[in-house]
């Protein structure tokens, strides 16, 4: 597999400017693997479009790749975490130049997502897939890495940080229906939103005060709910097209929510929600269970990651707000998502 080898430079102007690169992987943004491993982690695209399919490897030439089924990758100011449910851990990489600095893997079991607040790092853990009362959340202490745990009793799933509270989402496959609300400096849970009968939440987005939920009912029609982070309380609830009956994953950008059904995308005006049924656009698949696996948009550009068959490489696109294909990029097994590094 060829590698694109990045090289940067800067002036004494960049560095008087502040604008000096962080590190050779500074800007830019990943696409996490899922695929079972160890495999490459990710695949790395700078700002230029430049892409590198075995960033880990570049940047540690003598290690191994790690993890499997690769769950979520987020930062602090200067870590990438790499969660990975096949090793139940969490790699944790200089953010800037990926060199490998610790792997974590105490009081993990089928580690989820993850999210940085303060000194601490939260991870949510299935536990036992066959009950939903072991879940629990895993905190990293990030100055010496030791770990404890806050168990839920609920199911959980994805997590978010704002307002100094951290939010976890009680809702997988279209079970669950509320949110719990953890207090990240006492490490304890201080209450719990409840989202209403078959609103099971899926994800979330933050935007300004806002916490945008996006809830199914396992196959049924879904919502846009929206919470107000500095109460916790629920202000709007937006419903989706009765026709739409799959949507997956939500995004913000500029004024503009976007959600996704099935291969499609759809759009509306975040402070005034008239949904069309008609798509902003849609891509064809082969995948039964890979389509449409990531999905974010950011600065006008759609990103879909198509994971494919989950055992060989998989694709990730790049299109415009209209819909035109911009890019199409290769990447490692199983792509499920981008990580902006900026």
């Amino acid at each position: 597999m060829a590698i694109a080898i990045l090289f940067t430079s800067c002036s004494e102007d960049d560095d008087v400017n502040g604008t000096a690169p962080r590190g050779e992987y500074d800007g830019g943004y990943f696409i996490l693997h899922e695929g079972g491993g160890p495999l490459s982690p990710f695949t790395y695209v700078d700002d230029n479009g430049t892409v590198d399919t075995n960033a880990f490897e570049t940047a540690n030439p003598t290690e191994l790749p790690f993890g499997g089924f690769n769950q979520d990758m987020f930062f602090s100011d200067d870590r990438a975490f790499v969660i990975s449910g096949q090793s139940s851990s969490v790699t944790v990489l200089d953010r800037f130049s990926l060199t490998l600095i610790n792997t974590v893997d105490t009081d993990f079991e089928n580690p989820r997502y993850g999210v940085v607040v303060g000194n601490k790092a939260f991870v949510t853990n299935s536990g036992d897939f066959m009950s939903t009362a072991d879940d629990f959340v895993t905190v990293i202490d990030l100055n010496d890495y030791s770990t404890s745990t806050i168990v839920v009793g609920d199911v959980v799933n994805r997590i978010y940080a704002a307002n100094n509270n951290v939010y976890v989402l009680n809702g997988s496959f279209g079970s669950g229906n509320a949110i719990t609300v953890i207090n990240p400096d006492s490490e304890s849970i201080i209450g719990s939103i409840d989202l209403g009968a078959g609103n099971s939440p899926d994800t979330a987005v933050l935007n300004a005060n806002s916490l945008y939920v996006l809830a199914n009912n396992g196959g049924a029609t879904g919502s846009v709910i929206e919470i107000n982070i500095g109460t916790n309380a629920i202000v709007n609830t937006v419903s989706l097209p009765a026709s739409l009956t799959t949507p997956k994953h939500i995004s913000i950008d500029g004024a503009t929510t976007y959600f996704t059904n099935g291969t499609a995308v759809y759009g509306y005006a975040t402070n005034n929600p008239q949904i069309s049924t008609t798509p902003v656009l849609e891509y064809n698949s082969s995948s039964s269970f890979g389509a449409m696996y990531g999905f974010t948009v950011k600065d006008g550009i759609i990103y879909i990651a198509d994971a494919g068959d989950f055992v060989s490489n998989g694709q990730a696109f790049e299109y415009d707000l209209n819909g035109n294909l911009m890019t199409t990029i290769s990447t490692g097994v199983a792509p499920n998502g981008f990580f902006f590094n900026d």
